[in-house]
């Protein structure tokens, strides 16, 4: 990745000293440093672990190997537009993110690309680095299309491919008093054409009375291609048919940040075809010494509230420490209580390298 970064780099030390040079100015090593970054700021992450269940399973494992290249192509009285480009290199390698946004005014902006879906608090606001568990919510693995297990049987990575109109208003010191996101996507997979004329509108609103809360509410209206639900997968089964159904999605959070302490809770219900799906968590921590935090979270998700015998509870305890900043360390204790299986224990550890 080094390598990589290096030569993008080069590339860009090329093209804009040839642009100075067409423009009859010879820039100084400092501005040629910062016309660069200005236009590209490469950094990633990776993260692996290991991972014991009484399922049983037993392994290490990289989770994710990510590759970042983010910038300001332009900045000015008319605006600014910016871009960002994010590579999953783990497995078959492919792209998370590419879009460009464009925000002429803080209360107004468009972006274009393929980018988080604003369904959820957890999803959009925490990437892997940033989330205070080493997994994520069961509410928002099932029902926001970000993980292998979501209840429609399709894994974008909580990502789509669409336009979307944004704003933030009421501006204070560093914040914004209202933030609203607007987006239409297509509702397919990832990095691929749509094949149909059905698309999805996805929509939140965000209220912060102070700086540390977050009040927000969202929605998201569409189809999917889904024959039919699975019992023994307790899913269905995403397919390029002409039969589409229901995928609708609704739901609100509050989370409170400050320097300490952090506690978040969402709830989201979802229908997809006949089925009625619903799940929340709470969730907190607090640093009890410097850089070490002590977080817990309970899940609890239905996929079939007329069925409650599949209904799943996880209670989650663990340590986050963070010894020095490119370092990060996360112990988790699970307890899995579904109703149709037995309980089970999961120990998960997961170091994070940020560059």
């Amino acid at each position: 990745m080094k390598r990589t970064n290096l030569i993008i780099t080069a590339l860009l030390l090329s093209a804009v000293g040839a642009f100075a040079q067409t423009e009859g100015a010879e820039p100084t090593t400092s501005e040629l440093a910062g016309q660069i970054k200005k236009l590209v700021t490469p950094s990633g992450f990776l993260q692996a672990g290991y991972t014991y269940t009484d399922a049983p399973q037993s392994t290490f494992l990289l989770r994710r190997a990510r590759l970042v290249l983010q910038g300001d192509l332009y900045k000015g009285d008319a605006g600014k537009v910016d871009y960002k480009l994010q590579l999953e290199l783990t497995g078959t390698p492919k792209i998370l993110d590419l879009f460009v946004r464009y925000k002429p005014i803080n209360e107004f902006g468009v972006r274009l690309g393929q980018y988080k879906s604003p369904l959820s608090i957890e999803n959009s606001e925490y990437n892997p680095v940033k989330l205070e568990f080493i997994n994520y919510s069961l509410v928002v693995q099932r029902l926001v299309r970000m993980s292998k297990n979501d209840l429609s049987g399709y894994n974008q990575n909580g990502r789509d491919l669409g336009l979307e109109f944004l704003g933030s208003a009421f501006k204070k010191d560093g914040y914004s008093l209202l933030n609203y996101e607007l987006a239409i996507f297509n509702g397919h997979t990832l990095n691929a054409n749509d094949n149909n004329e059905s698309k999805d509108i996805v929509g939140r609103l965000i209220v912060n009375p102070i700086k540390e809360l977050s009040v927000a509410g969202y929605f998201q209206w569409g189809e999917g291609a889904l024959p039919g639900y699975n019992e023994a997968t307790r899913k269905f089964a995403a397919q390029d048919t002409n039969l589409y159904v229901s995928m609708n999605r609704f739901g609100g959070g509050v989370a409170y940040k400050s320097a300490k302490a952090f506690a978040r809770a969402e709830y989201i219900a979802g229908k997809t075809g006949d089925l009625n799906s619903q799940g929340f968590y709470v969730a907190g921590g607090y640093e009890f010494l410097k850089g070490l935090s002590l977080v817990a979270r309970y899940d609890f998700f239905d996929d079939d509230t007329d069925n409650s015998d599949y209904s799943e509870q996880d209670i989650t305890v663990g340590l986050d420490y963070n010894p020095v900043k490119p370092i990060d360390l996360k112990l988790n204790y699970t307890l899995e209580n579904n109703k149709g299986r037995d309980n089970r224990n999961g120990i998960y550890f997961m170091v994070t390298v940020k560059y």
